[in-house]
């Protein structure tokens, strides 16, 4: 037999061997069992409501609160190897599992073993456990070397549905299927609801007033991750500033009361010269003080224009229609000033 044909033989051999060693790692990964999700359900036992399962998945559940997890799975049809096992997971507290007519107290059990179990029909899992504790990781800005740090939050709460293989008959060695989807919810309480409430109120009110910032963002956050205390406290002190902020500024009211005194000054020694009480008095140094003050109107008329440019560009309405009236105290500093200017021509004379 030639090399050539030797050749070709144990390519072919080796194709085949190929095929085979795929089609028993396409058999392994093939889903064998699957939840039920219509006919699974959660009870409350504390309050004695009753969720299905597509609406408990991602709620919310009060610290403390005792569940009941009445959970369905079938068989697939594809091939069940003897050596798969099925896990049961949860982070409930205090769990209790129920599967079949045996009952299994623990974190992580497994269940589902051997031939017998595997050709009968799977039994209705029950799961029953408190709600834990809203403790959660969190991540604290520029600390995030440290990975153990906790906080009060919305706790994530799981149950998992695992098959896989098993060598100590305690713990997976391998992962075949998780089934799909996995239950998911967050533990809480009503003073973290309550603080997040207020969170939410003193930033909408204070958004309303000076808009969206970052720091509305950063209390936010300090409220979901892990210091809803702290961020309910400082929301109420950001909506005090933002009030503030909403004000007009005190240089707006420093301007106007300069404005004020100046027009009334003026005013005064026009009147007072031109009723004969300002004999003996220097008229010309009286015409150049009215000429230095409508001088001055103008440079104030030039600051309240920079503020009614600025708040003419706010998203805030009120903003807006406060730079609209400032707009009107210019044009009509402007008529003063040029009065004052006549009315020292006049004194002059």
């Amino acid at each position: 037999m030639s090399m050539r044909r030797l050749g070709g033989i144990a390519l072919i051999i080796l194709a085949c061997t190929m095929l085979v060693f795929s089609m028993l790692g396409n058999a392994q990964v093939l889903d064998v069992l699957k939840l039920d999700e219509n006919n699974s359900y959660i009870l409350n036992l504390q309050t004695g409501s009753k969720q299905t399962y597509a609406e408990f998945l991602g709620s919310k559940q009060l610290e403390g609160d005792k569940l009941e997890f009445n959970i369905y799975v079938s068989k697939t049809g594809n091939p069940i190897l003897d050596g798969y096992v099925l896990e049961l997971r949860t982070t409930l507290d205090n769990p209790e599992w129920k599967f079949g007519d045996t009952i299994y107290h623990g974190a992580s059990v497994l269940v589902w073993k051997g031939k017998a179990e595997h050709d009968a029909l799977v039994p209705k899992i029950i799961l029953s456990g408190n709600v834990p504790a809203p403790i959660q990781i969190i991540r604290e800005p520029g600390f995030e070397a440290y990975k153990e740090i906790t906080g009060i939050g919305e706790k994530p709460v799981e149950v998992v549905l695992t098959v896989g293989t098993t060598r100590d008959g305690t713990t997976l060695d391998t992962f075949i299927q998780t089934l799909a989807p996995s239950m998911k919810f967050f533990a809480t309480n009503e003073r973290i609801q309550d603080a997040k409430g207020t969170v939410e109120k003193n930033l909408g009110e204070a958004q309303g007033k000076i808009g969206k910032t970052n720091l509305e963002e950063d209390i936010r956050r300090l409220a979901e991750e892990g210091h809803p205390g702290w961020a309910s406290r400082l929301s109420e002190h950001y909506k005090e500033l933002s009030g503030m902020v909403e004000s007009p500024p005190l240089t707006l009211y420093i301007i106007l009361a300069l404005l004020l005194g100046l027009i009334l000054g003026a005013a005064f020694i026009y009147l007072y010269v031109s009723k004969g009480g300002g004999k003996g008095v220097d008229v010309g140094q009286i015409s150049t003080e009215l000429n230095d003050t409508s001088g001055r109107l103008e440079e104030k008329s030039s600051a309240i224009n920079a503020l009614s440019t600025k708040f003419a560009r706010s998203e805030d309405e009120e903003k807006r229609s406060l730079a609209r009236e400032l707009i009107k105290i210019r044009a009509s500093l402007t008529e003063i000033s040029n009065e004052l200017r006549t009315i020292a021509d006049k004194v002059k004379r």
